[in-house]
C-alpha cells in the first residue's frame, strides 16, 4: 500500500512539470507557481446549479453567481457587516475556465507577456473561481487591504466559512489578493 501511495507522489511530481495550457493554438507551460494547483474537476461548479448573489450585494448591478451555501454564507456575512456599518460588494463570483481564457487571451492581444498576465491571472482550470465557492470584493485590487471591510473580514470571515486564501507573505511566489475570499466550510 506504501508503495502505491510513494508512485502516486512521485507520478503527480513528475507529470507537474508537463503542465499547460493552449490559447488560440499556442501552447504555454504553466508557471511554477501554479503547477500542482490545478482544480479537481470534482470541485468544479455545474453552472446550472449557481445562483445569483442579491443586487445589494454586487458592484454596479453585475450578475454573480455562486454555489448555493456559498451564496447564503456572504449574504449572512455581509448582513453582519452592515450592522458593523462595513458594506461588502462582491465584483467577482463564478468564473468557468474558457472566461479564464478569455481573460488571458483579451491581455495578449493587449500586448502583455503570457509571463506577466500569470502573475495576475490564474491560468484557466486552476481558479477558485471556477468552483462557485470564490469571490472577489471591490475594490479588487492592493487598496482593498486599507480598507475597513478587509479589516472586518480578517476578525470576522471565519465565522462564516470564509477564507482568505493568497494572504500576505504566507505562499511564497503567490501574489497577495487581500480581496479575494474562499467558502471554505460547507457545514457552516
Amino acid at each position: 500500500m506504501q508503495l502505491n501511495i510513494i508512485i502516486s507522489i512521485l507520478f503527480l511530481f513528475l507529470t507537474s512539470f508537463d503542465e499547460t495550457i493552449v490559447i488560440d493554438s499556442v501552447e504555454y507551460k504553466i508557471p511554477t507557481n501554479w503547477q500542482g494547483k490545478k482544480i479537481d474537476k470534482a470541485l468544479v461548479a455545474d453552472p446550472k446549479k449557481l445562483v445569483q448573489l442579491p443586487q445589494e450585494n454586487t458592484f454596479e448591478d453585475y450578475r454573480i453567481y455562486l454555489k448555493k451555501e456559498a451564496r447564503d454564507a456572504f449574504v449572512k456575512m455581509a448582513d453582519a457587516a452592515k450592522k458593523d456599518s462595513v458594506k461588502l460588494i462582491a465584483d467577482s463570483g463564478y468564473r468557468s475556465a474558457n472566461f479564464q481564457k478569455k481573460i488571458i487571451k483579451r491581455r495578449l492581444d493587449q500586448g502583455d507577456s503570457f509571463e506577466k498576465i500569470m502573475k495576475f491571472v490564474a491560468p484557466p482550470g486552476y481558479s477558485e473561481h471556477e468552483t462557485g465557492l470564490a469571490v472577489d470584493l471591490v475594490p479588487s485590487e492592493i487598496e482593498f487591504a486599507k480598507s475597513k471591510a478587509y479589516a472586518w473580514l480578517k476578525k470576522n470571515a471565519a465565522k462564516f466559512g470564509f477564507v482568505e486564501t493568497y494572504p500576505e507573505d504566507v505562499i511564497p511566489s503567490t501574489r497577495w489578493e487581500p480581496w479575494h475570499w474562499y467558502y471554505a466550510d460547507k457545514d457552516n
